[in-house]
């Protein structure tokens, strides 16, 4: 028994340093995102079993019913359920490194300035740090590129 333990201990720790000397990622299968599609059939409610802790999107309708977040379609820690004949690709799981960071960005006088960020979802201004007004969409606003700033604004943000 205690050599079973040893030589999964072993091969656990083996592949930890292979990974860390290669510069490969270590990261937990399920925070990958993956793809997933779920049918009502019928009009019937469908539910489909799969780890949602990181999140699910609707990727793609693939019916003509209509899929509503919460009104055909919704999900669980325990997976995604469509009802009414919604039939979707949804993407569940998230590759965002930058979802939850914090980033302060500050424009100079009239001039802007873009703060690079990968932005894929939206921004909210958590703290303004200048006495002039940030306002969203203009003096603050945000695009793929990263979060800008213009007319004095400087405010810490954070990336949905």
């Amino acid at each position: 028994m205690k050599t079973k333990q040893i030589t999964l201990t072993t091969v656990l720790l083996s592949s930890v340093l292979v990974a860390a000397l290669t510069g490969l990622p270590v990261q937990d299968a399920e925070a990958r995102p993956r793809h997933i599609t779920c049918e009502s059939t019928h009009n019937r409610q469908q539910f489909c079993r799969i780890d949602t802790r990181g999140g699910v999107q609707l990727q793609r309708q693939l019916s003509n019913a209509a899929c509503r977040k919460n009104q055909t379609w919704g999900y669980d820690r325990n997976g995604i359920w469509v009802d009414r004949g919604c039939r979707a690709e949804f993407r569940v799981g998230s590759d965002d490194r930058w979802r939850g960071q914090r980033l302060t960005c500050s424009a100079d006088g009239n001039h802007r300035q873009v703060c690079r960020a990968d932005v894929r979802n939206e921004v909210i201004l958590v703290r303004q740090l200048s006495r002039a007004p940030c306002r969203l969409n203009s003096s603050w606003g945000y695009n793929r590129r990263g979060v800008w700033v213009d007319n004095g604004c400087r405010a810490e943000f954070e990336i949905r």
